[in-house]
């Protein structure tokens, strides 16, 4: 029944994505100036994806390696598995990162605004619902088809397979687009299907990795849940697959729920959507808990989890571009300077860290005292649940910035209400909103994902003064910072190359220069977690994973208040850059686990 139930869901999702992706198609306004766009960007479209290939096979290949002769042939196997669910869902998804830019500004153009703005919603979550149908169906091959033994050798490298491909799109999409934004020129238009695509890329990865952890943590829910005789590992592994087939209806019926707005605010209503998924996931988690579970309590563990980013991500509204927070303490830009402003900017997304810091510790302390480590797994499994629905706010903020530059360029001396200023306005209003729920998101799966470590590492405790424990954790905070410096540089790199807008995407040293900022940061996620185990045994790693976590998402929440200077080295990348790390530490964790370590 549970199979027939998430086979079906996942189906629904993909024709509905199909069905938005065609009628998206019908909104485009043909002309020569929107077929004139429409080829340019589609040629930067395909000069992104021509730079991917060659290091994500290079990745692939040596981790796949290293699985086949340290881990196990079948981990390795699986791996590629994950890897290629995750690139087939993230490139089906960004079909739509054409048709997003061109179809909004091309009806902007005309005058009818408000069907440009639902426009651009929709043609985001074509994206948010291909990546989690998708996901879907690969995550129910192997929970339904692997007993729980074999699942729980093997899902962590699934899931590393998925984060591989999503840390080598997310890193290298924000690079071309911000490599577009410092050399855009007055004639000419920002390229945002980059960041678009490592958005798609990031809402997967996260989803897979939460599925994992919740599988890893089956037992601990079985140990602490009081009713052995009906409640096993298998049930506790599967409930959160129910949970995410919810998630897919929801996040539709919650996607048709915004219709434009065009008055003072253009963004309004479009997180109504996510209130509507809230509710339908939280009812139907609340029965399938009861039913599989045999209590309510699991269901509280995943509608706190909901609570919890929703609240972040409304509260993120206050320090957004035009929010609260900016309006009464960042100085007038003409009269201070951009330099001054950056100070402000950067000021106050520091200071607001603490309202998603506080809102998730309660979640997860809630969910804990509920249903133990199972409840932090099953917060994460609630928020991600509602990734299609959050990853079409998000893809709509980075359409609507793009149909923004496209249409100030098409139509720049349009009277009152310039379309162009419409959708800008539309778009800094919801980048807040968006980016705060996949931080959230990230975080709590991030912590699921260090308890899941420790279950497999059979280390519970760990004592903070042992030398093994304080490397781990320093070189964990320090990492952060270096990788968020090493991708400022890979922006810039990139910036360089298509300064010169060499026309043949084939040229080897394009490549190689537009990557070369990222090699680093390849080696070091790949290297930096195995040399911790290596300095401290299975105690180095956990500690490792620990302080990267928090570290890394309290710089990820600051960065993405901090205006558009630094919120690029946020969500879609850094935050990728960390799950892959602590990935690593989980699929590598049982070499270290007899080894402690030369400190």
């Amino acid at each position: 029944m549970l199979k027939i139930i998430t086979l079906v869901c996942a189906l629904v999702g993909l024709l509905s994505a199909v069905s938005l992706e065609s009628w998206l198609r019908s909104r485009i306004v043909r002309n020569e100036t929107s077929a004139n766009t429409f080829a340019e960007v589609k040629s930067r479209y395909s000069e992104f994806w021509s730079i991917q290939y060659v290091p994500l096979v290079i990745m692939l290949a040596l981790i796949s390696a290293a699985l086949f002769f340290f881990v196990g042939h079948l981990n390795a196997a699986v791996f590629l598995g994950g890897a290629v669910l995750c690139f087939v869902s993230v490139l089906a998804g960004s079909v739509t990162a054409v048709t997003g830019s061109i179809a909004p500004s091309s009806i902007a153009v005309t005058g009818d605004i408000r069907n440009a703005l639902k426009t651009s919603y929709r043609s985001a979550a074509v994206m948010g619902l291909f990546v989690m149908s998708i996901a879907l169906v690969g995550l129910g091959v192997l929970f339904f088809f692997l007993d729980t033994e074999h699942l729980v050798k093997l899902i962590a490298s699934f899931a590393l397979g998925a984060s591989v491909v999503s840390f080598c799109l997310g890193l290298s999409g924000t690079a071309f687009s911000g490599a577009y934004s410092l050399t855009v020129k007055s004639d000419d238009f920002t390229d945002y299907s980059g960041m678009f695509i490592g958005s798609g890329a990031d809402h997967v990865e996260t989803y897979i990795l939460s599925a994992c952890s919740a599988a890893l943590l089956a037992e601990v829910g079985v140990d602490t849940s009081g009713v052995m005789s009906t409640f096993t590992a298998t049930s506790a592994a599967r409930y959160p697959l129910i949970v995410f087939a919810a998630g897919i209806i929801a996040s539709i019926l919650g996607i048709m729920t915004y219709r434009g707005h065009v008055v003072k605010n253009p963004a309004a209503g479009l997180t109504a959507g996510n209130y509507v998924a809230a509710v339908v996931i939280i009812a139907v988690s609340a029965y399938f808990s009861n039913r599989i579970l045999q209590s309510y309590i699991y269901s509280i563990c995943v509608g706190v989890g909901i609570a919890a980013a929703i609240a972040s991500a409304e509260a993120a509204k206050a320090y957004s571009a035009d929010g609260i927070a900016f309006r009464k303490y960042l100085p007038d830009i003409k009269t201070t300077g951009a330099a001054q402003s950056m100070i402000y900017s950067l000021s106050i997304g520091m200071i607001s860290v603490i309202i998603p810091a506080i809102l998730t510790t309660t979640a997860m302390v809630i969910a804990y005292k509920f249903a133990n480590f199972y409840g932090i797994a099953l917060a994460a499994i609630g928020i991600n649940a509602m990734a299609a629905v959050n990853c079409a706010v998000r893809g709509f903020s980075i359409n609507t910035a793009s149909a923004s530059d496209i249409a100030s360029l098409t139509d720049p001396d349009a009277e009152s209400p310039n379309p162009a200023d419409v959708l800008l306005t539309a778009s800094a209003r919801t980048d807040a909103v968006g980016k705060t729920f996949s931080s959230t998101a990230s975080y709590v799966t991030l912590v699921a994902m260090f308890t899941a470590l420790s279950v497999v590492a059979n280390n519970m405790s760990t004592n903070l003064l042992s030398t093994s424990v304080y490397t781990g954790m320093m070189i964990g905070a320090v990492v952060v910072f270096v990788c968020a410096g090493l991708i400022i540089r890979s922006i810039r790199l990139t910036s360089q190359v298509l300064r010169g807008r060499l026309s043949d995407s084939d040229d080897p040293e394009k490549r190689i220069t537009a990557l070369r900022g990222q090699f680093p940061i390849y080696a070091i996620s790949l290297l930096v977690p195995l040399a911790c185990g290596v300095l401290g045994g299975v105690n180095g790693l956990i500690a490792f994973a620990c302080s990267a976590s928090i570290t890394g998402m309290c710089v990820i929440f600051a960065f993405n208040n901090s205006g558009r200077f630094f919120d690029r080295t946020a969500t879609e990348t850094l935050g990728t850059v960390i799950k892959l790390m602590v990935a690593v530490t989980l699929v590598f964790a049982p070499l270290f686990m007899d080894f402690g370590g030369i400190f």
